[in-house]
């Protein structure tokens, strides 16, 4: 189907949909250029009857029309997608998005500020394709599209009024036609993230984040509101009656859900706290950092459902608790039989509640027809090779993807597994997948994480996502993920990077639920991946695309600070006396040791002298030195733990005096044995207050 050129009738031709119009000047006496352009598949290869599978899979090709016949004119180009008449703009991203260039006469590759996918290049032509997604789905009853390459002439321009049209030419056009079989329509934004901290509210070209004061070791109230594109809203506090943990947006609806360590649930629209609600959590659950009743919340934007996960004293010690948002009414408590992830994440198109585990289940709850509870205990990597800490999905693809914390070979890279949902066969009470449906791949270049890959989420229809860290740290990456499903998933390209610091100081990774999300800017089209550092004092906005495509060596950026900006938030910042001393963050940032947390109930303003001061070296060789305070005088436990909770070695159990104290662990269990490589945990029990930290033992 390939055309030299299909004018629309002259004149101005303007259509809406979703208030988005196609702008095309009268033709003028010149002569088209030369040249043809078509659609392809990603490697340039021609698609029988220009008949694609999904929109992502449609790549725009061009160059002479056949042997005999000029190419393109070399320069830069803007495309688009329409429907087949040419009166409906279809493309979602804006203009300045949309261009690429033409080399020898052949499509080369994407260009602009914020360039789409490209293809493989192909080195018998010097060609390389360009993805046209994101576009929507056309109205035409056959599923089919029309693609137009505009020359940016002195006649071209973007519309003043509306930043996606673009105003040309019907000569300075080409054009060429073709279907999509299966219309995959993104879920709307907010969809299948897992119950990190952050969430985003997305009005227009507006984006406002909401950033929890708490965390699961952190007891300040509040939710911190600030504006990071357009005009949002903040920067503010919302005040709350007990410290939160996570948040979700419904930007459908306006209206965000952010949850406490105990049972608190709070309904926010803007800047309001309007509701409080009451968890069915029961019981805590404990998790390798800290521990929590209402542990999180994921969004439902498509049915306006909220989803908790929760922590029940009979079935657990996890559960799955769905809130209705348009009644503000919970329901009952799903228990899950197993402790829940970290971070779960919901499929709306799938219906399915993703919750891999620290137990090796990737546990799946389904939530339509009817409610009913899988495990898989077979594809996931076994607790040797690490534990899946939070969930995330693309949802277009189906490809889910898990999180491998504490790797206990410190030798071996850091993991991520991937499981492609549409190879998965359910049974009563289990799933899974083939053998080469699941993939657990190593990621070396992120072998500088803290405790291995933590945080993840993926830009909702865009198949990049961005991975982290823990518990400090400056270190983050960025997968790209296959447009389409089929064979072993895993990631096609990745990168890492180094956050430089917003302030003299260097960037440091906030703790669990783990303070990081992902969106697809409403006016840009770019990837967005959006995190807080420890101290809540700023947000870093990650161009997810631009570290791919911009300077690096190997799988490594060289340049990642022209792909990071900073938004400061709304002060105060954590102070000596509550649950964390800030101080215990710069000393990890100059010297790599992590903080220390405060895991007593209440929070953390009436114990500024307790506190697990310093655990040195971390990792450790040969020997760890351990030193803490105590404000009062008090029977004290201080032991170390695996990552199944398993007393390791207790190494102090005694009534002591206030002030500072210190022990020396030399690595060894009770039997006097060395422990195994791997991670492990300090903990401090002085009366009713307590504290852990984080500890990797290396090789001596």
């Amino acid at each position: 189907m390939k055309s030299s050129n299909r004018s629309l009738p002259a004149g101005i031709l303007l259509a809406a949909l979703a208030a988005v119009f196609v702008l095309v000047l009268p033709a003028t006496a010149n002569a088209a250029f030369p040249g043809a352009v078509y659609t392809t598949d990603s490697t340039g290869t021609s698609v029988d009857q220009n008949l694609y599978a999904k929109s992502t899979d449609v790549y725009l090709n061009g160059g002479p029309q056949n042997d005999h016949f000029s190419g393109l004119p070399d320069g830069t180009y803007y495309f688009q997608v329409t429907d087949p008449s040419g009166l409906t703009l279809l493309s979602t991203d804006n203009a300045t998005c949309r261009q690429l260039t033409v080399t020898n006469g052949r499509v080369s590759g994407a260009a602009g500020p914020c360039p789409h996918l490209q293809g493989a290049f192909n080195p018998a032509n010097n060609s390389r394709t360009v993805q046209l997604a994101p576009f929507s789905a056309s109205p035409n009853a056959a599923g089919e599209y029309k693609v137009w390459l505009i020359a940016q002439t002195a006649t071209t321009s973007i519309s003043a009024s509306d930043p996606k049209v673009i105003v040309f030419q019907t000569n300075d056009s080409k054009t060429d036609n073709f279907k999509v079989q299966q219309q995959v329509v993104p879920p709307p934004q907010g969809s299948c993230l897992p119950t990190s901290s952050l969430s985003v509210l997305i009005q227009g070209c507006n984006v406002s984040a909401y950033v929890p004061r708490g965390s699961w070791s952190e007891f300040t109230p509040g939710v911190k509101v600030v504006t990071v594109e357009g005009s949002g809203l903040g920067p503010t506090i919302i005040s709350t009656p007990n410290p939160v943990n996570s948040c979700a947006t419904n930007s459908l609806t306006g209206e965000t859900v952010c949850t406490s360590n105990g049972t608190d649930v709070y309904l926010i629209t803007g800047t309001t706290l309007n509701t409080t609600l009451t968890s069915g959590a029961t019981a805590a659950q404990s998790f390798s950092g800290g521990s929590c009743m209402t542990c999180g919340v994921a969004m439902d934007p498509s049915t306006n459902h909220a989803i908790l996960s929760v922590g029940v004293n009979v079935g657990g010690p996890g559960g799955f608790q769905f809130v209705d948002l348009g009644t503000s009414t919970a329901g009952a408590v799903v228990p899950a039989g197993f402790p829940t992830s970290e971070d779960i994440s919901v499929d709306p198109i799938r219906h399915l509640v993703l919750s891999p585990n620290e137990d090796a289940n990737y546990q799946i709850l389904q939530t339509q027809p009817a409610v009913a509870l899988y495990n898989n205990t077979t594809n996931p990597p076994p607790l040797s090779v690490g534990e899946m800490d939070s969930a995330c999905e693309d949802c277009l693809t189906g490809i889910a993807l898990a999180t491998v914390e504490a790797v206990p070979d410190l030798h071996a890279p850091p993991n991520i597994f991937l499981t492609d949902l549409n190879q998965a066969t359910f049974t009563p009470g289990i799933w899974s997948t083939p053998a080469a449906g699941s993939n657990l791949q190593a990621f070396p270049e992120f072998s500088a994480f803290n405790f291995g890959t933590s945080g993840i989420a993926v830009a909702p229809g865009s198949h990049l996502a961005i991975v982290t860290g823990e518990f400090g740290g400056n270190n983050i990456g960025v997968l790209q993920l296959p447009a389409a499903a089929g064979g072993t998933p895993a990631a096609i390209d990745w990168v890492a990077a180094t956050v430089p610091g917003p302030d003299s100081i260097a960037w440091n990774m906030g703790r669990d639920p783990h303070t990081v999300t992902a969106y697809v800017s409403p006016c840009s089209g770019k990837a967005i991946g959006l995190m807080a550092n420890a101290e809540r004092s700023f947000l870093a906005v990650v161009d997810l695309q631009c570290l791919l495509s911009g300077p690096r060596l190997g799988h490594v950026s060289t340049s990642p600070g022209s792909c990071i900006s900073f938004v400061p938030l709304p002060g105060p910042f954590p102070q000596p006396g509550d649950a964390v001393d800030p101080t215990a963050g710069r000393r990890a940032r100059a010297g790599g040791v992590p903080e220390s947390y405060d895991h007593s109930p209440g929070g953390g303003h009436d114990a500024a002298a307790f506190e697990l001061r310093a655990v040195v070296p971390n990792p450790l060789h040969t020997t760890q030195t351990t030193a803490y305070a105590l404000p009062l005088a008090s029977h004290v436990t201080l032991g170390v733990y695996d990552v199944r909770g398993r007393l390791t070695r207790m190494l102090v159990d005694e009534f002591q005096s206030a002030g500072m104290h210190q022990t020396v662990w030399d690595g060894t269990d009770e039997r006097g044995s060395r422990v195994p490589v791997g991670m492990y945990f300090v903990r401090l029990n002085a009366g009713t207050r307590s504290a852990m930290q984080k500890v990797i033992v290396a090789s001596r």
